[in-house]
């Protein structure tokens, strides 16, 4: 039987990274954009549309981001819960004790 690659610590650690950077995107990138902007110009023709564009994007990952990152942390805790009620008895040994068969 082909084995899968998806772990729950995998999961885990794949839900923290997507919660985080989401966080981080959506406090950071406001404060950058309008920085990166020149100041000295109107606000107005392509770098107003670039910029509300772009913004338009940050706001769209931000509002699905973080939520899957959660979704997958609470995910990996079931697959953990899950993978341990799915271990056979007969696999799971104590220490110096003799295999049950």
């Amino acid at each position: 039987m082909i084995e899968s690659k998806l772990r729950p610590k995998v999961v885990l650690w794949w839900g923290i990274g997507l919660t985080l950077g989401g966080l981080v995107l959506t406090t950071v990138y406001p404060a950058l954009a309008y920085g990166v902007m020149p100041q000295n110009l109107g606000a107005g023709g392509v770098d107003q549309g670039m910029l509300t564009a772009s913004s338009y994007v940050v706001q769209l990952i931000s509002q699905v981001v973080p939520p899957l990152g959660v979704a997958l942390i609470g995910a990996s805790v079931v697959m953990a819960y899950v993978g341990r009620l799915l271990v056979p008895a007969g696999s799971v040994h104590e220490k110096g004790a003799a295999p049950v068969e």
